[in-house]
């Protein structure tokens, strides 16, 4: 039997995740945090413990995303990349959209227009 997802779907967090974090799906299904050059399925939306649910907005949706900063200060129009720990920034190797925010503050949450990867 397959699943289909529209916009965002309920996975089991491998780890302690925090809301609006980037992550990725295991190979068990479930997901973790994204690494710095890790690719990235989607954001958390919500806190979630380890093995609780946790609700994932994906990347390929399009539209805005909200993320966890790294690497500030970040201003509108910036490209945003994936960064360690699930956060974004305006540097690295995964591009993931462009901010909307202008923030000069690590772990500010900012909005972004995410890439259709």
């Amino acid at each position: 039997m397959s699943t289909q997802y529209f916009g965002t779907g309920s996975f089991l967090a491998n780890a302690t995740i925090t809301a609006f974090r980037a992550v990725v799906i295991s190979t068990n299904g479930g997901v973790g945090l994204s690494a710095t050059a890790g690719s990235v399925d989607g954001i958390a939306q919500i806190d979630a413990a380890s093995g609780d649910y946790v609700t994932v907005k994906f990347l390929n949706q399009g539209g805005t995303q909200k993320g966890t900063l790294v690497g500030a200060p970040v201003t509108v129009g910036d490209t945003i990349y994936a960064n360690a720990s699930g956060q974004v920034g305006p540097a690295g190797t995964v591009i993931i959209g462009k901010s909307l925010t202008t923030a000069d503050t690590d772990g500010a949450i900012i909005e972004f227009i995410a890439k259709n990867l």
